[in-house]
């Protein structure tokens, strides 16, 4: 019998899937490609069930003896007797170890705890949909629409999960949302594209650190997010310069999902020169005072500011500026549009997620906006 997590380590992978217990009944299955899942056989509702708890070792062998414990609690107890206080601690037992951001826990851990601490003693089954309006209903009337719409989706996965389980017979959050008032979305300030050349004759005068005119140069070429530029690096490997590609790592993007940018001339350059100027292989765009740190996205926007007028554009409005006339151009289809901005397709149910996908349209893209931007940045420097 395993008691140790050495033991666990040691298991190597076989031609078949073979299990190891830990006894009581929780196991450990060994799958040929070398995946360890922890599985837990128990009675319930006078049956006998095998449920995987999770894998090894993003659960640890002291949480998942834990979890099994809890669980089979549960099942002699009856699965509708779990309080809302410790399904959350559950299901973030069960999620959480897969969030690679400690600030994205800490987020989710406070939005729950702000809808759930006043049923947080309810049985998890008596959870109502008047209880769930109540408390969406405090956030609406503080004004916080947003928060009350997050917390609502925060709560519909937590129930989903308890229905999945057995631990309710429905979920209380359906139809909670049409009580939530509609947002009026706010774009991000844009200049128009006849604006730009007189936007960038300006930030050309303007006094600046070099970097922070190559850092905005390269917003306007590639039309990417504030912060994946901002704290992108050379020890990660992610910009190809031989080959013209930026990979940008999945824990720096928005959707969680690598994603390519193609790098036509210009911006090569940019990169080339940034490269051979750098002083270690950390952040290319580093803080003045702090140089082991990157460059605050607040430091390209202060520019962009001055350089625009208060109010009438965004380190984010180049997004805006690329999609608006890259549309209006006919040029391209809106899907090679929306994937290079790495935007989720608004049909979500064909969406597959490919970082590579409609790459020679997107690298056309690429060279057809750098040849509008180019005169822009270049002419009157």
């Amino acid at each position: 019998m395993i008691t140790k997590d050495q033991q666990i380590k040691a298991l190597k992978p076989a031609d078949k899937r073979y299990s190891k217990s830990l006894g009581d009944g929780l196991s450990i299955d060994v799958m040929p490609s070398g995946q360890k899942s922890w599985v837990l056989a128990y009675i319930k509702a006078g049956k006998r069930t095998r449920t995987k708890l999770g894998t090894y070792p993003v659960l640890s062998l002291k949480d998942a003896r834990t979890l099994a414990q809890e669980m089979q609690r549960q099942a002699i107890m009856g699965y509708n007797d779990i309080l809302v206080e410790d399904l959350v601690k559950e299901w973030l037992s069960v999620y959480s170890p897969a969030w690679t951001s400690q600030k994205y826990h800490d987020t989710v851990v406070y939005r729950l705890e702000l809808v759930t601490h006043r049923i947080a003693k309810v049985k998890a089954n008596d959870v109502n949909r008047a209880m769930i309006s109540n408390e969406i209903s405090l956030l609406i009337a503080n004004g916080t629409i947003e928060t009350a719409n997050r917390c609502l989706r925060l709560l519909n996965s937590l129930f989903d999960y308890a229905l999945a389980k057995d631990y309710v017979q429905n979920n209380p959050c359906s139809l909670v949302s049409k009580m939530i008032p509609s947002r009026k979305v706010i774009n991000m300030a844009c200049l128009p594209i006849t604006e730009m050349p007189k936007f960038w004759t300006k930030l050309n005068y303007m006094d600046m650190q070099f970097e922070t005119k190559q850092a905005i140069a390269l917003y306007n070429y590639l039309a990417c997010r504030p912060s994946e530029l901002a704290k992108s690096r050379w020890d990660t490997g992610e910009f190809d310069l031989e080959n013209g590609i930026w990979l940008i790592p999945a824990h720096r993007m928005k959707m969680r999902q690598e994603h390519m940018i193609p790098l036509t001339e210009k911006p090569l350059e940019i990169l080339r020169e940034l490269y051979n100027n750098r002083t270690n292989d950390e952040y290319v765009f580093k803080k003045k005072s702090k140089p082991w740190e990157h460059m605050p996205t607040e430091t390209p926007l202060a520019a962009i500011k001055r350089a625009a007028g208060a109010g009438k554009m965004t380190t984010h409005g180049f997004r805006s500026l690329l999609s608006t006339h890259a549309n209006a151009s006919k040029e391209f289809d809106k899907d090679v549009i929306e994937r290079h901005l790495a935007h989720v397709p608004e049909n979500k149910g064909r969406f597959a997620y490919n970082r590579a996908d409609y790459w020679d349209e997107r690298v056309r893209l690429m060279r057809w906006w750098s040849d509008i931007v180019t005169p822009w940045i270049y002419t009157q420097a």
